[in-house]
């Protein structure tokens, strides 16, 4: 199985190692996309969450990383026999993210330097501890726990083809 299968299909099933290089190589991805788009739209690190071509820039590489994420997931899920609909679970952190940034769920602060950086509201520090939650229990689910043993119905083993 190739990594272009891994990231770009949806049928089957993949180990937590085939997992993790998804995860690395999509992790390398966004930050080469996360520097280019900022040198692009001259946004700082400081005020990205702050700006509107920050946001703009956050959506954009989220939706070129969300194919080939959800995939990766939906193979993972696929090999520990889990339904599929819990990639929109552990997608909704990253999206309530992004609608937190939209709807302005942060509120500017200064920096002991006298910086402009955002920081959440009341109901923004309520999001980030439930998405801590469904994170640590996507990382359990996805990149620890061993999948199903022996064929299942998504297909044989990957562990020993």
């Amino acid at each position: 199985m190739d990594l272009s299968h891994i990231l770009f299909s949806f049928e089957g099933r993949i180990n937590r190692a085939k997992w993790w290089l998804a995860v690395l190589v999509l992790a390398v991805a966004a930050i080469i996309l996360t520097f280019a788009a900022y040198a692009v739209l001259g946004v700082s690190w400081q005020t990205a969450a702050l700006t509107t071509s920050g946001t703009v820039a956050s959506i954009i590489i989220t939706a070129l990383i969300a194919y080939p994420a959800t995939a990766a997931m939906l193979k993972r899920l696929n090999d520990r026999d889990r339904p599929s609909w819990l990639v929109g679970v552990f997608w909704a952190p990253t999206v309530l993210a992004l609608l937190g940034q939209l709807l302005g769920l942060t509120m500017t602060v200064q920096d002991v330097a006298g910086i402009p950086m955002p920081a959440p509201t009341a109901l923004g520090w309520l999001l980030n501890i439930a998405s801590l939650g469904v994170g640590i229990w996507a990382l359990i689910e996805l990149g620890i726990l061993r999948g199903t043993e022996g064929p299942n119905r998504h297909g044989p083993d990957p562990l020993t083809k």
